[in-house]
């Protein structure tokens, strides 16, 4: 089987796979399921980080692991000590007792719908509206835009609900190894072809592929490596892009990038393509309860041979009065006279 037919047979087989964790797969509120051996932790979006009265049988354990080995025909013993499988709404890995004591199993969700929208965002405290609508219309300004946090941050939930706002005419193309994104589901009738990565067509390949494909927009479910050029690369085409990465700070998404290059030759001028193709950089946040916000918002410039960053949001105070004067040209080019009100494309 190849990994789609592998990743439709565990969704066939998960009620009976996950039978002693039936509730918690089924139950939407909650993000990731974790045992460690002797005890069960439960993320939740209302609770936070949980551990549960429920105990694992061992017998239970053990034949799970087993049964994804042989499902992900691979091998799951002390010189293959990490086993990993996907569905289209689950991401499950496993540790052997070899390396940690005893089998430790994590499951993250992957909802294939969007937990945000614009009014629960501010219910929720996640920005005052005024961001919200600033980076609503950052999509609409066809401006390129990095969501950056640690991980679990809810990075790729910021980047789904996005994604609603780029016009249906306009070709994405989304780039992943996990599905994550699930864009066809979540915007329905809009134009978009989703490649699978794998071993034998990696990130570089399928970014350079797609330009040839017409792609209007990259949606690349994370920035973790040298595809970071070819990325940069398609931008200077004319290409848009949405991406996520591990961050602490807006400011080092330039640094960040550089060392994802590795030993690779870079030149200034890599670093300058960074200022000149990213424009907006985002940073999220959650705490130990699950709740999540918005920490930092930043835009890139580059002009007259300097590189910037101005960070325009921070801490959940406004830092800067306006936005670099190149920003603001892009908004006003799409009809968006006040970046930080809310629009309807019909007023645009």
């Amino acid at each position: 089987m190849d990994d789609a037919e592998l990743r439709q047979y565990l969704s066939r087989h998960k009620e009976e796979l996950f039978c002693e964790l039936k509730e918690e797969i089924n139950n939407n509120d909650i993000t990731d399921i974790e045992w460690d051996g002797s005890n069960l932790w439960i993320t939740d979006l209302k609770r936070g980080s949980f551990l549960s009265d429920k105990k694992l049988k061992q017998s239970y354990v053990d034949n799970l692991s087993i049964r994804l080995a042989n499902i992900m025909m691979t091998s799951f013993n002390r010189s293959s000590p990490v086993l990993e499988a996907n569905t289209e709404d689950l991401r499950i890995s496993i540790w052997h007792e070899s390396r940690c004591g005893s089998k430790s199993i994590s499951i993250r969700k992957i909802p294939r719908t969007i937990r945000f929208c614009h009014e629960s965002l501010i219910e929720s405290g996640y920005a005052p509206e005024t961001i919200i609508n600033l980076l609503e219309n950052c999509i609409t300004a066809h401006l390129n835009c990095v969501y950056g946090g640690q991980p679990h941050a809810g990075k790729t939930e910021l980047l789904k609900y996005m994604s609603t706002f780029i016009p249906a005419n306009e070709k994405v193309g989304v780039y992943e190894d996990n599905q994550e994104i699930h864009y066809r589901t979540i915007n329905p009738g809009k134009k978009c072809v989703e490649f699978r990565i794998d071993s034998r067509f990696g990130y570089s390949q399928i970014i350079k592929a797609g330009l040839r494909h017409n792609v209007d927009w990259v949606l690349l479910s994370e920035s973790r490596g040298q595809e970071v050029l070819d990325l940069l690369n398609s931008l200077s085409t004319g290409a848009y892009c949405m991406t996520t990465m591990h961050l602490d700070s807006v400011k080092n998404v330039p640094d960040r990038m550089y060392n994802m290059l590795g030993e690779s030759n870079v030149t200034d001028r890599f670093i300058n393509s960074i200022y000149q193709y990213i424009d907006v950089g985002v940073l999220v946040e959650c705490d130990k309860h699950e709740h999540r916000s918005i920490r930092e918002v930043g835009f890139f410039t580059r002009t007259s041979g300097k590189n910037c960053c101005t960070i325009v949001y921070e801490n959940g105070e406004f830092t800067a009065k306006e936005l670099p004067e190149e920003i603001s040209l892009r908004f006003r080019k799409f009809g968006i006279e006040n970046p930080f009100g809310r629009y309807e494309w019909s007023d645009i």
